[in-house]
């Protein structure tokens, strides 16, 4: 059975030896577990998940084919709004998230192409509760209110009763959320560049 023991074990920047250290057992059988050479039960999952900090499920590989739809495009002041048309990413971007959120981007004057968001980028967000939520404080993140409503900035404030979001546009009004639902700190950014026309000879 193929799983994603060395996709997390690279991700947590730990060695074949040193993950081995933690199970206690030995770099070859880490590689032996990583590389389907040997029966991965039930145990061996749970012991690895827990040294990983995933959770089972996540170290089980997806089919290639698998995919998890954006929720909703970014637009000005830090609206959210549902997509017409979603859009999906490959299940290895979203390893970085517990509970995956995927937004996108829009256009939105004021958001400089070369800064931290530019049109067209694709954000993966890990929802949480508001308390596990309390270390995001100064990270890009998006919060969803009781009635369904969604808002995207730089949380500047985390209460049980409210949460304050900068939006990326300068000089935009803070966003606030009453009673936040939950929070999801932005954890990954995938972006596309333009292709580079290549030049031939004599042109």
């Amino acid at each position: 059975m193929r799983t994603r023991i060395r996709h997390f074990r690279k991700q947590r920047g730990l060695t074949q030896t040193e993950l081995g250290l933690r199970l206690g057992t030995t770099a070859a059988t880490v590689s032996r577990l990583e590389t389907a050479d040997m029966t991965v039960s039930t145990g061996w999952l749970e012991r690895i998940a827990g040294e990983l900090d995933v959770g089972v499920r996540d170290l089980l590989e997806a089919p290639a084919e698998s995919s998890f739809a954006v929720t909703g495009e970014v637009r000005r002041g830090g609206n959210v709004v549902a997509l017409p048309e979603p859009v999906s990413l490959p299940p290895p971007f979203l390893s970085l998230a517990h509970e995956p959120m995927v937004f996108r981007i829009g256009d939105m004057p004021g958001v400089c192409s070369g800064g931290a968001h530019a049109a067209g980028d694709v954000l993966v967000a890990d929802r949480m509760t508001v308390a596990e939520a309390e270390g995001a404080l100064g990270r890009d993140c998006f919060a969803g209110g009781p009635e369904g409503d969604l808002a995207f900035g730089r949380l500047a404030l985390l209460c049980a009763d409210r949460c304050l979001l900068m939006p990326p546009e300068s000089g935009a009004p803070p966003r606030e959320v009453l009673s936040p639902s939950w929070i999801a700190p932005v954890v990954a950014l995938f972006r596309n560049y333009p292709a580079v026309r290549k030049m031939r000879p004599g042109s």
